[in-house]
C-alpha cells in the first residue's frame, strides 16, 4: 500500500511534509515517550514559555489507529484539497484553523483547572479540519465508509461534528476542547476567504 501513496504524496509538498513529520514524530513519541509530553497542547506549559506546543501538538500522534487515521485523511482529504486550493491557501486555512484552537484552548486554561493541567494532542482536530473543508469543497460528492455508509459532504459535515460532540459528552467538554474549537472554526469559516487564491 505505501509504494501506490508515494507518488501522489508528491503531488502536494505540504501534505507530503504533514504526513512524514506526523510519522516520523509520532514514531519517534511512542519509543522515547518523552517527546510525547514535550510536544503536547499543554497550557501550563505554555503559559510558562513553551510557546513551541502551539505549533507541535498536531504532529504527535499517542497511538496507531490515531497515527492511521491521521495519516490516511492528510492523504485523502488533504491530498485533494491542495490541488484544488494551492498549497498557500491550504497552509493558511490550517494554521488559522489549528492555530486559533490551540491559542484559545491555551486561554482557556488561565480559567479552567481541568485544561490548564491537560495535555492535548491534534489528530482528531486535524481530521476533523481537514474533513469539514473537504466537505465544503465538495458539497455534492459523496463518500462511502467501510462500504456501508454513504454521506455527501454536506452530511458528512454533520457527521464529523456529531460524532466529535459525541465524544466530548461522554469525555467532558474540556476534554475535547481544541477538537470542538476546531470544529466549530472549520465549519464557520467564511467561505469567501476560501474561495481566493493567497
Amino acid at each position: 500500500m505505501l509504494p501506490a501513496m508515494l507518488p501522489r504524496l508528491g503531488s502536494s509538498k505540504l501534505i507530503s511534509s504533514w504526513i512524514w513529520l506526523t510519522l516520523v514524530a509520532s514514531i519517534a513519541a511512542a519509543v522515547s515517550h518523552g517527546l510525547m509530553g514535550w510536544a503536547a497542547l499543554a497550557p501550563a506549559r505554555i503559559w510558562r514559555g513553551e510557546v513551541w506546543r502551539l505549533v507541535t501538538w498536531v504532529f504527535v500522534e499517542p497511538g496507531a489507529l490515531a497515527l492511521i487515521m491521521t495519516c490516511a485523511s492528510l492523504y485523502k482529504f488533504g491530498g485533494e484539497l491542495a490541488p484544488r486550493w494551492g498549497e498557500r491557501l491550504l497552509q493558511r486555512f490550517l494554521i488559522e484553523i489549528l492555530g486559533g484552537a490551540a491559542v484559545v484552548t491555551a486561554l482557556l486554561g488561565l480559567v479552567s483547572t481541568e485544561v490548564w493541567h491537560r495535555g492535548y494532542l491534534g489528530g482528531w482536530a486535524v481530521c476533523d479540519v481537514l474533513v469539514i473543508a473537504w466537505a465544503r469543497q465538495y458539497p455534492d460528492s459523496v463518500l462511502v465508509l467501510y462500504g456501508l455508509l454513504r454521506l455527501n459532504g454536506r452530511n458528512l459535515i454533520t457527521a464529523v461534528i456529531a460524532i466529535t460532540c459525541a465524544y466530548a459528552i461522554f469525555a467532558g467538554p474540556l476534554a475535547m476542547a481544541p477538537e470542538l474549537l476546531a470544529c466549530a472554526a472549520a465549519y464557520s469559516y467564511p467561505g469567501a476567504w476560501l474561495a481566493r487564491r493567497s
